[in-house]
């Protein structure tokens, strides 16, 4: 379990969609503003296969006993079991791990609204230097669209796998990062639960 938890707590620590949001967050400055923005748009992607079926809507599925919690500025929520532990809240950034420290999720907000969606996710796919598994697909989820994906790669030589979603939010015209993580070996155990911090993300 010690193991486990090692593993998981390296993917939270240099997790790249985590630490490089300052190039994203809109400055006071115009000009600053703009050269932020350019080198975002520059970033290297990692290519995706994209589901053919339609955008689907998600209804969250979240069980009654888990807990809300609400980024730092209060446009942030999502859902998750009442035991975990918060990891990092900050008006970008949105943390959290279980508290055996074998699954964990964060979210993070992107303060450029002109990367659509699918580039998002590539941008943080190339990020991790994950490999996507699978079709992503694209979900409806209030007023949020997202495309979402599985993903694996190594860390310390062991597999990992995560389950990565970017959005935009319709409401507020941002972009966001979420994704939810846990060894490979636990992934088919941990899916489900994976899945349901995802969709129950909410953005004000």
């Amino acid at each position: 379990m010690k193991f486990l938890a090692l593993l998981v707590l390296s993917l939270f620590l240099i997790s790249g969609c985590g630490k490089k949001e300052d190039k994203t967050t809109s400055s006071d400055s115009k000009d600053k503003k703009t050269t932020t923005e350019t080198k975002t748009d520059s970033k290297k992607k990692k290519e995706f296969k994209k589901s053919s079926e339609p955008k689907k809507e998600v209804k969250p599925d979240v069980p009654a006993d888990w807990t809300k919690l609400t980024s730092k500025d209060g446009k942030m929520t999502f859902s998750l079991p009442s035991e975990w532990i918060i990891t990092e809240n900050t008006p970008t950034k949105l943390g959290t791990i279980s508290p055996d420290s074998t699954v964990g999720s964060v979210a993070v907000v992107f303060g450029n609204d002109k990367i659509s969606a699918d580039d998002l996710l590539g941008m943080a796919l190339a990020d991790f230097d994950f490999e996507p598994e699978g079709e992503a697909h694209y979900v409806q989820i209030g007023d949020v669209e997202a495309y979402y994906v599985g993903a694996v790669g190594k860390i310390n030589g062991h597999e990992m796998s995560m389950l990565i979603m970017s959005a935009i939010d319709a409401s507020s015209n941002g972009n966001y990062v979420v994704y939810a993580f846990t060894p490979t070996v636990t992934y088919e155990k941990n899916m489900k639960t994976m899945e349901e911090i995802l969709f129950s993300v909410d953005f004000k």
